[in-house]
This record gives C-alpha cells, sequence and structure tokens, in this order.
C-alpha cells in the first residue's frame, strides 16, 4: 500500500516528537518507532495463542476488534474534519472489511491451533508474492523477472517450513492443516491488499484503515450474541469465564497490534515512504520465530531455518520497487 497521504495532517503526533525536531532527529524517531512494529506483529501470533486458552477463536476475534474499533472510533472522533467517508463508499468498506477483518482473522486465530507460532510468521511473510502473483494473473501489473524468482524462492521457502524438509511426508505432517489455513489467509490478505488500494486513493491510510476495523467488526457482532457453526459458545457466554491473562492479552492484540501498529506503519510511510518502510517488515516472521521459542517452546530446526531465509530474501526480491512496473509497492500486513 504506497499511498503517501501525510498523517500528520490528519492526526495529533506532537507527543511522539519532540517540538521543532532536527532532520537527524526525525530519521531516528521514525525508525525507531518502526522497530517497534515488527515487535508487536511479530508476538501477535503468542498472544493470540494464549487468548484462545480460554476463547475459541471467532470469540477472540470479536472481542479484539470490539476494542480495536472503540479506540479507532475515538481517534476519528478527535481527528478535525477529516474522518468523514462518503455515503457511496460505505459497501467497499463493508467488502473490505468482510475480507481483512471478518473472514480473515477467523480463519488466521483458526490455523493458529494447529499449527506454530513459528510456522505462522513465515507463511504470513509471503502475502506480498500472493500479491504478485494475482498481479501475473489478472495482468493489472507487470511482473518482471526479478519478482518471479522472488516468487519461486519464497515458495521454496515456505514448503521447506511445512515439509520441515521432509517433502515425502508433506501430507502427514502434523502442521498441515494450520498451514494449509494460514497459507489460504495469505492469499485473502493479498486479495486485499490490491482491492485496498481503491479506497487509499481516496482517503488517508489511517482512515481507511480505521473504517475498515469498523466494518469488518459490524460484521462480526452478530456472531457474539448467539451460539453458531463457528463457535458453539457465544462470546456473551464466555466472558464471564474468561481470566485477567486472556484480557490482557486481547488487549494488547487490540491496541499494540490493530491500532498503534496501524498507525505507526503508515505515519512511516509518509515520512520516508512506502519501499524504506516495508523493509521492516522482513523482521515480523524473526520476531515471530524468537517469540515461538520463548513463549511456547518451538523448536528451531535447520527446516525452519533454512525456510525462513528463503522466505525473507524471496519476499525482499518480489518487493523491490523495480520487482513490478507500476510505482507501487505491494506490502503486507
Amino acid at each position: 500500500m504506497s499511498d503517501q497521504t501525510t498523517l500528520c495532517n490528519n492526526f495529533d503526533i506532537r507527543n511522539i516528537a519532540t517540538a521543532n525536531p532536527s532532520p537527524r532527529m526525525k530519521f531516528q524517531n521514525i525508525h525507531l518507532l518502526l522497530m517497534t512494529v515488527p515487535i508487536f506483529l511479530g508476538t501477535s501470533y503468542v498472544a493470540a495463542k494464549i487468548g484462545m486458552q480460554q476463547l475459541l477463536p471467532l470469540n477472540l476475534v470479536i472481542l479484539r476488534f470490539v476494542v480495536a474499533s472503540f479506540v479507532f472510533t475515538l481517534i476519528l472522533l478527535l481527528k478535525k474534519g477529516t474522518s468523514s467517508i462518503d455515503k457511496k463508499d460505505i459497501p467497499q468498506f463493508f467488502t473490505l472489511g468482510f475480507f481483512a477483518i471478518t473472514s480473515f482473522f477467523y480463519i488466521h486465530y483458526t490455523g493458529l491451533q494447529y499449527t506454530t507460532s513459528t510456522n505462522a510468521g513465515l507463511i504470513m511473510a509471503t502475502t506480498p508474492v500472493f500479491a504478485a502473483l494475482f498481479c501475473i494473473i489478472t495482468k493489472k501489473e507487470k511482473v518482471t523477472t526479478r519478482s518471479r524468482i522472488g516468487i519461486c524462492i519464497a515458495f521454496m521457502g515456505v514448503l521447506l517450513v511445512i515439509s520441515q524438509g521432509k517433502f515425502g511426508d508433506l501430507f502427514h505432517q502434523k502442521t498441515l492443516l494450520g498451514d494449509g489455513l494460514l497459507i489460504l489467509n495469505a492469499l485473502v490478505w493479498a486479495w486485499f491488499t490490491l482491492k485496498g488500494k481503491t479506497v487509499l486513493e481516496k482517503y488517508s491510510p489511517f482512515t481507511a484503515m480505521a473504517y475498515i476495523h469498523i466494518s469488518g467488526t459490524i460484521l462480526l457482532l452478530p456472531f457474539a450474541f448467539f451460539p453458531t457453526v463457528f463457535a458453539e459458545t457465544s462470546l456473551l457466554q464466555q466472558l464471564p469465564t474468561i481470566s485477567r491473562a486472556t484480557l490482557l492479552a486481547t488487549a494488547y492484540l487490540a491496541v499494540f497490534c490493530s491500532v498503534y501498529s496501524y498507525f505507526i506503519w503508515y505515519l512511516g510511510i509518509s515520512k520516508i515512504g512506502a519501499v524504506k518502510t516495508a523493509i521492516f517488515s522482513y523482521f515480523n516472521p524473526i520476531m515471530a520465530i524468537v517469540a515461538g521459542i520463548l513463549f511456547f517452546d518451538d523448536k528451531l530446526t535447520l527446516s525452519i531455518a533454512l525456510g525462513g531465509l528463503f522466505v525473507i530474501l524471496g519476499v525482499y526480491i518480489t518487493n523491490q520497487k523495480n520487482a513490478l512496473s507500476s510505482d507501487n509497492t505491494i506490502s503486507a500486513k
């Protein structure tokens, strides 16, 4: 997503930076802030697994985005004259909200139940690769040879991670179901990345993402009150029994992984450009691996380490500015 709209005009960041900082201080501030985003996004897998110890995947999704949407709404209300959207765009925001929030995170959290945090972080890092594949299929943007090479390298990495280097036993791996769901997740997010460009051409990134979150949350709300095939126990039934740890994990996901990370990410785009900002996304799978090892005793095998390197290298090559004929850089969440 390469909207270069300056977020400073739409959101008060005076509490983040010092008054009238020098160019060198501005450079240091934004890069330091961007370094915090992979920490939150990489550890989001751990927080989600903690939350799902007591909450069903769909219920965790609902609770996370109710909190996130509440915070987004407060920020939009505090903004001056730049937070409204045209009524004709409401259906588009609900469509994007369905794919980016309602369906995406239900698939995401369900997949996390059947795989490791390490695998999840590495597989989700391939989103820009799938976005480039969609460009090839739809012929909306010309994909260069460099990008095609990056796609092949990243897929080799994913295959190594999923198979653990035992390609003959690929369909017998314990994490196959979870890995498959997360690959589907990466496809959904890649589609959203391309479709989301339409609203980013009209609205600031923060405003667009706020309304996408709110729209997706509205679609989730009916599932909070009644048991369904997606959650045999409703959120309303589970709420009285959840612990402080689950509430803290949910708040962490909502405030730091949704609201804060999105704001800093798009602030980075406005300050140093999409290409330089996208580089920081390559730290996400690394943080996911570290968090998985520290909190869940995930094993860092040679296959995962080698596969992870392939994924990061492939995504890096695919995400280069001249990998696509368009100036737009495709970046993953």
